[in-house]
């Protein structure tokens, strides 16, 4: 099922689920209906929060809330009963939404490029060349590894210093091209890959983490960071991939 439109089944869910408790607690009358209102609209919102629902506005659960709780109001009001007290249910209903929305974003981060707020379901992951907190949904890009700012500047992760690359790799290859870019020896860098022998250049192993494009044999000796990006965001745990 496409992402969005199950967040949005989920949402339509609860809303039905508020309603129909909230309904019920209207025609019982406003000693039952309030106390509710309050309980439900704190459910609802921590639900809403749990399944990391559409939520760019920090307003938009409680205002939900408040409209689902009035609505039940309205209906019981004017289909079965009459009584004024219970208009007053938006005001345990916003105040419960709103605090629980709080406690929920007090400690919550956000992510480092588009801001987003971070629930504590959310797969987040730490970028391993700028080490930025980076969402899934929008900001870190799964085929090369990184964040999407770091595969559009290109950021390198891989040692610049000769010793390392001729330790992992062997000395420079000074014939040929590179299987990759095709750029020329006499102008890039080139290193042989230690299983099938292709040369790949400087910048190209880097592109690719360190791997062969061609065998996907790694180079030994990468920076731990490569393979530890996974984290949560309730506990910010960092974990292999």
């Amino acid at each position: 099922m496409n992402r969005s439109l199950e967040r949005y089944a989920i949402l339509t869910g609860i809303i039905i689920f508020l309603c129909s408790v909230q309904f019920g607690a209207c025609l019982a009358g406003p000693a039952i209906a309030l106390p509710v209102a309050l309980l439900m609209s704190a459910i609802a919102t921590w639900l809403w929060m749990y399944f990391n629902l559409p939520s760019d506005h920090v307003w938009l659960p409680p205002l939900i809330c408040i409209c689902a709780v009035m609505l039940c109001v309205t209906l019981s009001e004017f289909v079965f009963r009459n009584d004024f007290v219970e208009w007053f249910s938006f005001l345990p209903a916003g105040i419960g939404s709103g605090l629980t929305l709080y406690f929920l974003l007090l400690n919550n981060a956000r992510c480092a490029l588009c801001n987003r707020r971070l629930s504590t379901q959310s797969l987040t992951f730490q970028c391993p060349r700028c080490h930025m907190r980076i969402c899934d949904e929008f900001c870190w890009n799964f085929e090369h590894r990184r964040c999407t700012l770091c595969l559009e500047q290109r950021v390198p992760i891989l040692s610049t210093h000769e010793q390392w690359w001729t330790r992992v790799a062997g000395p420079r290859y000074l014939r040929g091209r590179c299987q990759i870019c095709l750029g020329s020896a006499e102008k890039l860098d080139l290193r042989i890959c230690p299983n099938c022998r292709r040369p790949q250049c400087r910048d190209c192993w880097d592109f690719n983490n360190g791997d062969c494009q061609r065998c996907g044999t790694s180079l030994s000796d990468l920076p731990t960071s490569l393979t530890m990006t996974v984290a949560h965001n309730h506990h910010a745990n960092i974990h292999n991939v």
